[in-house]
């Protein structure tokens, strides 16, 4: 059994053996449709179907070879941004996760659509009989050429998008890790039981990304069970299927329908969103300028200009309100204490990462000064000044153990300086 079971997975892996099937299949599929023609013919030749195709053979000819064409053409489209992709994903990730890729069930179906669309298009377009007029077309057969080509349409989309997304790491490791889970729980024994026994700690029950939060139903549910509800995680935390996600700090313990209505309060996905978390864009000007600062590209001019719009965003969360971290009821009464990105959270967000791959790099650190001492103008509470202040202590203490050459070091501790003094002079 373990020796089948060990084919089966390596089969799985090679990409012919789906587009094989599917383009046997398709070939059966011609040859009936061909095959019943006549038969079908005969027995509906009194009734009238409006979708079913209605030329004569010459037109069918050319339909089917348009289609033919298209779909060749198509295929190997397909085949080229599939040689594309695979050595830049293997680049990034690893060669050793080709046999991964390779073994995406869309990508097995779409060239296996695509494929098998072509057999059947030839099946069918070798059974016209133009001599014959229009009893020498298989109208069913054509008519579902027709739809095969709209699937593949949309096949062709999917694969786009799936292709697209095998570049982006957070995808690939989310696939692999569910391999992973898998085989845990394929030859693991289950374990003594639930790890969850405490109805006051209530686990979101999955592991992933939080993407959003309902906090009206949060909200809702603590009302009916005079309650008060902890959120200990927001919008782009990654969390593990059991833990203290939401605490009943106040209340009687929930019962399990209420239990299941606050974890139906969380949306977890394999990728974080953009709905609810502030720092999804910020971790994206990141990751920009991290590239540029990595040793393959050195282009610290693009991480400056990364830094500067993400001043620009801190200015803009700096003249607003932040998001309420306590949510009341009807009657005033707070209900869910929420876990909310503060001041200090988003500012490391925004420049701790670069900070750290820029310490070689005097003009970076001047540039996240300079920065940091242009948003002096908002800073108009204390909160917005300790997160300058506490990220500015960083660059100087990044700054001064770099090993610059003096003058470097005086000129970055200079700006640093002058953005102190800036920050500090606001009333």
């Amino acid at each position: 059994m373990n020796r089948i079971l060990n084919f089966l997975i390596l089969l799985r892996q090679k990409l012919w053996v789906v587009p094989m099937v599917m383009g046997v299949l398709a070939l059966l599929l011609a040859y009936g449709l061909v095959a019943a023609a006549p038969l079908l013919a005969s027995t509906f030749a009194d009734r009238e179907f409006r979708w079913l195709f209605g030329g004569d053979a010459a037109t069918a000819r050319g339909l089917l070879s348009s289609l033919l064409t298209g779909h060749m053409t198509m295929t190997s489209l397909v085949v080229s941004m599939t040689f594309i992709i695979l050595p830049l994903a293997a680049n990034q990730l690893g060669p050793r996760l080709v046999t991964t890729l390779l073994a995406d069930r869309l990508l097995q179906v779409a060239l296996g659509l695509f494929i098998g669309t072509i057999l059947y298009l030839l099946v069918v377009l070798g059974s016209l009989d133009e001599a014959r007029g229009s009893t020498g077309v298989p109208r069913l057969a054509v008519t579902v050429g027709g739809v095969l080509t709209v699937l593949c349409l949309f096949a062709l989309m999917f694969y786009v998008d799936k292709v697209a997304r095998w570049i982006i790491a957070d995808n690939i490791v989310e696939q692999v890790s569910g391999g992973l889970r898998k085989n845990i729980h394929e030859m693991l024994p289950e374990g003594a039981g639930d790890l969850e026994s405490d109805r006051r700690m209530i686990a979101v029950g999955k592991s992933g990304y939080v993407q959003t939060i309902d906090y009206e139903e949060l909200v809702s549910v603590a009302c009916r069970n005079r309650a008060v509800f902890q959120v200990n995680v927001r919008a782009g935390h990654f969390v593990m299927r059991n833990g203290e996600h939401v605490v009943v700090q106040a209340g009687p313990p929930l019962d399990e329908a209420e239990v299941d209505a606050v974890r139906a309060a969380f949306v977890i996905g394999t990728e974080r969103s953009p709905a609810q978390d502030l720092e999804y864009h910020i971790r994206q000007l990141v990751e920009i300028g991290l590239r540029a600062l990595s040793t393959g590209i050195n282009d610290p001019f693009t991480a400056i200009a990364v830094i500067g719009h993400l001043g620009g965003a801190l200015e803009e969360v700096f003249r607003r309100s932040g998001q309420p971290a306590e949510l009341r009821d009807g009657t005033g009464v707070v209900r869910v204490v929420a876990n909310r990105s503060d001041i200090n959270g988003l500012t490391d967000a925004a420049f701790d990462a670069i900070r750290q791959a820029g310490r070689g790099i005097p003009a970076v650190l001047i540039g996240i000064a300079d920065v940091l001492g242009q948003l002096a103008p908002v800073v108009w509470t204390a909160p917005h000044r300790e997160a300058v202040l506490r990220q500015l202590g960083k660059v100087e203490e990044t700054a001064r153990g770099a090993g610059f050459a003096p003058s470097d070091e005086a000129a970055i501790l200079e700006r640093i300086e002058r953005a102190r003094a800036a920050v500090n002079h606001r009333p």
